[in-house]
């Protein structure tokens, strides 16, 4: 239990964390427009809801645990490309890491369930994944105000970016531990 929310905590901590910024971050570090920016959110939204969708049929086929390690290393791929393009204005680099963040963000939202049904059963699931949600509920708190605290402190996002990249390796970390739970 306490692995596998850590490892949503994780997940929801880098992901809300762009989410829950995107405007902000796309006229910061694209240097667009306010109407620009707000097509960002959109097409951010898009990824998301293609992650769950597509995620959800990959873990019935790769594994619940699978699909989140891959979701984990798309999301450093996609947190490194922000990290690239940091106060550079590069729009193709923040458009790919934004929408590789969506799709890693929404991977978890959308596996997570099944997830927790796999390993406690499905007879308490709504109560069990409730109490998983915990791991969320963190990541929204602290997640977005890593960001902007680190921003507001430095006027760059570069060390959020840094941290969130260390929140996804804890993550793979937690997956190897999971594997070695599970196997015992």
């Amino acid at each position: 239990f306490y692995v596998m929310l850590i490892m949503l905590t994780c997940g929801g901590t880098f992901g809300l964390m762009i989410i829950s910024n995107a405007k902000g971050l796309a006229l910061n570090m694209a240097g667009v427009s306010m109407s620009t920016a707000t097509l960002f959110v959109s097409v951010l939204c898009l990824f998301n809801t293609a992650g769950r969708l597509v995620a959800g049929t990959l873990s019935d086929k790769l594994g619940r645990i699978n699909t989140l390690v891959c979701a984990l290393v798309i999301a450093l791929a996609g947190l490194g490309a922000l990290l690239l393009c940091n106060n550079n204005g590069s729009i193709v680099l923040f458009a790919i890491g934004l929408m590789l963040i969506g799709v890693c963000f929404g991977t978890f939202m959308g596996v997570f369930p099944g997830f927790c049904a796999d390993q406690f059963g499905t007879k308490n699931n709504t109560v069990n994944y409730g109490i998983m949600w915990i791991g969320f509920s963190l990541a929204g708190i602290v997640g977005p105000m890593v960001l902007s605290t680190i921003y507001a402190n430095a006027g760059s996002y570069q060390g959020a970016f840094l941290i969130a990249i260390a929140i996804a390796v804890v993550g793979l970390i937690c997956s190897v531990l999971y594997r070695k739970m599970v196997k015992k």
